[in-house]
């Protein structure tokens, strides 16, 4: 690198613009002698390129190094307040709220022990009246196959699972069920635990009754981040998969019947179970819809597609404002009531948000009741499908085209600091008519102002891209680039006061 700095000892006047000299042949503080594209911007290049290909993996995602990108991600969907959901049917909440617990001190899994006389009464009203319109699904996020005391109410819970599974016009039912041992992974699969009413469901003439997982894991900044797909767990009869309450709520839409939704889930389920088993690496499949486009699925996890607030108050009043979200308390539960409001291929998710559930997760809009969060899941993969980072190639080129962007703004940066030169010879009003522009061209603002700008363009981008399952995040890799950048400008500078110390001491 070639270093010209100022000869102190020419004549003030001469080649000095303010005082009236020639200036054909200004010599500035520093010259290096490099263009723009010069080996330092393929090291900011590699650089980014180097901490965006840590990032798209889910190891280096979780890392402090992701921790600008989840921001990103997190406000992106905070913008999404209040955008109405197309294409989406009625959820209606029967939420057992704080006046139907009477203790909070079990030895079971989170809503195991879920008052069983309340449980009923709200199976009895999802359940509807034959003959007169009714919802297409209902979920009960109340793990039904852990059996309480409660001998009598839960003989009664058997009676309407019993008369459910024999009823071909019943809305399809998903209970959810814990599992136990592995995270659903193929290295590690997981395990139900076994019950008496499995009996009942495998003995439903009707084949409307399923058992299925809500799995939602998250990172220090929220909790419910991401979801599964489906579980590879362990049975008797070898591994199997047991796919997500979200797939088999939207495959219910809109086919004609409980056993036609099965059916579609257990094709898409196919290619899982050869993955879970094995003989395949992909964890990719297709859920076919009736009357509907399918959805592809590249991952066993994605993001949560969050489409709502849940309101002021996420545990008392939890709502949906982004669509047909209505909120029952359990009291107010009744079969008309469910076939007014869910008839229009609605959705029941029986559930809890009440604090005594122990089932309130962290989410982007602050705490949210699990039944809440399986609702968001529900309406984001019936709008956007899975959310999926951006092809590989499309995103290395649109950072690739960032870097570029950051070295030509260093670049600039320097020619215009250049061009002013020093200003401690000028008068006080002078310097501070410059003085913005100094700062502007200062590279610890630079960095500053292009780190806070591709921030906000990927925060925004994200939030345009949601709705079509993608999301952009950039704000690591360009900022490692601009930090390379600044630290050259730096160098320059520094280097530039020490030729211009030496020359002074000559």
């Amino acid at each position: 690198m070639t270093t010209t700095v100022v000869d102190n000892h020419q004549n003030p006047t001469e080649n000095n613009p303010d005082k009236g000299g020639d200036t054909s042949g200004v010599t500035r503080l520093v010259d290096t002698g490099k263009g723009m594209f010069d080996g330092n911007f393929l090291l900011s290049l590699v650089l980014a390129l180097v901490v965006w290909a840590i990032l798209r993996t889910p190891e280096g995602w979780q890392t402090f190094l992701g921790e600008a990108d989840r921001e990103v991600l997190q406000i992106a969907f905070e913008l999404r307040v209040n955008q109405t959901v197309k294409g989406t049917g009625p959820i209606l909440f029967l939420n057992l709220d704080e006046s139907v617990w009477q203790s909070d001190e079990t030895d079971g899994p989170a809503l195991a022990y879920a008052p069983r006389k309340v449980v009923a009464d709200m199976l009895e009203a999802a359940y509807g009246i034959p003959g007169f319109p009714r919802p297409k699904v209902v979920v009960a996020d109340i793990d039904l196959f852990w059996r309480t005391p409660e001998e009598a109410e839960e003989q009664r819970i058997d009676d309407i699972l019993t008369r459910w599974g024999n009823d071909p016009g019943a809305p399809l039912l998903v209970m959810q069920r814990e599992v136990v041992d592995g995270d659903g992974h193929r290295d590690q699969p997981a395990r139900a635990r076994g019950s008496g009413r499995e009996a009942i469901m495998a003995n439903a003439p009707a084949g409307n009754l399923v058992w299925s997982v809500a799995q939602i894991t998250g990172d220090e900044v929220v909790g419910a981040r991401y979801m599964s797909h489906y579980l590879c767990i362990k049975t008797p009869a070898g591994i199997d998969v047991v796919a997500a309450t979200p797939v088999y709520a939207i495959a219910a839409r809109t086919a004609p019947d409980a056993r036609s939704a099965v059916a579609l889930v257990n094709r898409a389920m196919e290619e899982p179970r050869r993955h879970c088993r094995g003989e395949r690496q992909e964890t990719a499949f297709v859920l076919e819809r009736t009357d509907r486009a399918p959805i592809s699925f590249i991952q066993q996890e994605s993001f949560i597609n969050y489409s709502a607030h849940p309101g002021g108050d996420p545990v008392s009043e939890p709502t949906l404002v982004a669509a047909d979200m209505f909120y029952i308390p359990a009291g107010f539960a009744n079969a008309p009531m469910v076939s007014g409001l869910a008839s229009s291929n609605g959705v029941v998710i029986i559930g809890s948000a009440a604090s005594m559930a122990r089932d309130r997760h962290m989410t982007p809009y602050g705490l949210m009741g699990g039944s809440m969060v399986i609702a968001n899941m529900i309406r984001g993969l019936e709008e956007g499908g899975e959310i999926d980072r951006m092809y590989w190639l499309a995103d290395a080129s649109l950072l690739t085209i960032f870097v570029t962007l950051i070295v030509a703004s260093f670049w600039y940066a320097r020619i215009a600091r250049d061009w002013i030169g020093p200003t401690s010879h000028l008068p006080f009003f002078a310097r501070l008519i410059r003085l913005p522009i100094k700062l502007l061209t200062n590279p610890v603002i630079v960095k500053l102002l292009i780190g806070v700008g591709i921030f906000w363009i990927s925060t925004f981008a994200s939030y345009l891209l949601l709705d079509n399952g993608i999301w952009v995040s950039f704000a690591a890799p360009a900022y490692v680039a601009a930090l390379n950048e600044a630290r050259e400008d730096f160098e320059e500078l520094m280097e530039s006061l020490r030729n211009a110390r030496s020359e002074a001491a000559s």
